[in-house]
């Protein structure tokens, strides 16, 4: 138990260190000019058609799990509806429905199928990606994962009995971690900015021009360009990872805020990347991807075993930017456990890999599936 607060410690000592020195990255693209407009039009992007409605969505997520409600109780009661609802958990947006199967799972409330349903469904927070910037293609992929993993989740069920409970590792629940000190009135101004900064976002979106130029200068983009960065901010004081946010964050509220300015961060290096790459081999990159064919769709499961929901997201962009087809998005959806693996791992890593590497049937099955019949 010692040992394995002391190894989170340093962990969450190299996780900071990473987060300073990236912030450091992202100030010198402004240094440089050939950079410098570069970075500014990708985060001011990435505040206004992303970071706006991810808030959004998730406060409206906050506001609805402030009814009391015992999930433990009621799958207890509808042993039935147990891989169901696990599957319906692990499609909401975000990491916090699997982590919470997870936890389930460790007191032997739902079996492994459940898990296995759970981990399918869900996304992570790429989900909050693609309902802000393609909802439509969302209410496709979205009620395809939740399927595949009920499905699958009734597949594996008679075969995986009380399978590994005796794998579990239950210290892993009892550890404490480092706690957010980050005083309560950056929150607040982040929170002041969210309802402009959404009819921003919803303008965007309805193609309705933003821009306001004041002596050469976009005011509006520029702002944007500030607030993003102050995403980045909030993101490199926090000393918390994703999964802490999603799995026992305090407040609720500051739980919107830590989890927008988390996917804000992946989202800003998704366009950043892109626009470097696209800028430094005059697109040809992306062009050649149309020569892999029937492979695409395969690198995106494969990319989906990564933990973490940054490769995820970087996925997730290319494919909004029109870069990979909608069979790829599909596998890689179905492949990606997002942020939901690391609990997993530490919780039972025989499950948690067993769990991923059983997600890579369908996720084949379904990708090429809709390759060959749909495109």
């Amino acid at each position: 138990m010692t040992e394995l607060v002391i190894q989170l410690g340093k962990k969450f000592q190299y996780l900071r260190l990473s987060k300073i020195i990236l912030f450091s990255c992202m100030l010198l693209l402004i240094a440089f000019e050939q950079t410098r407009e570069l970075f500014l039009s990708s985060a001011s992007d990435a505040y206004i058609a992303v970071s706006t409605f991810v808030g959004a969505t998730l406060l409206v997520f906050v506001l609805l799990e402030k009814k009391n409600f015992n999930l433990q109780s009621y799958i207890q009661k509808n042993q039935q509806l147990e891989i169901p609802i696990s599957a319906f958990l692990g499609a909401i947006p975000g990491c916090g429905g699997a982590i919470m199967v997870m936890s389930l799972f460790t007191r032997g409330v739902v079996s492994f199928g459940a898990v296995l349903a759970t981990l399918i469904s869900t996304m992570g927070d790429a989900a909050f990606l693609l309902l802000a910037t393609k909802p439509q293609a969302a209410l496709i992929i979205l009620p395809v994962t939740f399927c595949t993993g009920i499905v699958s989740g009734y597949i594996v069920k008679p075969f995986t009995k009380n399978f590994l409970q005796k794998k579990i590792n239950r210290d892993f629940l009892i550890t404490e971690l480092p706690k957010n000190k980050t005083s309560n009135k950056f929150y607040l101004i982040w929170f002041f900015f969210l309802i402009p900064g959404l009819a921003l976002g919803i303008m965007n979106a309805l193609n309705i021009e933003t821009s306001y130029l004041v002596s050469d200068i976009d005011i509006i983009q520029f702002i944007s360009f500030l607030l993003a960065l102050y995403c980045v901010f909030l993101w490199v004081l926090n000393p918390l990872t994703d999964i802490q946010m999603a799995s026992i964050h305090e407040n609720s509220f500051r739980k919107v805020v830590d989890t927008t300015c988390f996917v804000t961060v992946w989202v800003i290096i998704s366009f950043v990347i892109y626009e470097l790459i696209n800028i430094s081999t005059q697109g040809a990159i992306f062009e050649s991807l149309k020569y892999f064919g029937p492979f695409i769709p395969l690198m995106a499961i494969i990319i989906g075993f990564i933990p973490g929901c940054g490769p995820q997201i970087m996925i997730t962009s290319m494919y909004v930017s029109g870069q990979l087809p909608m069979s790829a998005q599909i596998g890689n959806s179905i492949s990606n456990d997002g942020d939901a693996l690391f609990p997993a791992i530490a919780i039972s890593a025989k499950a948690a890999i067993i769990a991923t590497l059983y997600s890579a049937v369908p996720a084949i099955f379904i990708a090429y599936l809709w390759y060959y019949l749909i495109g």
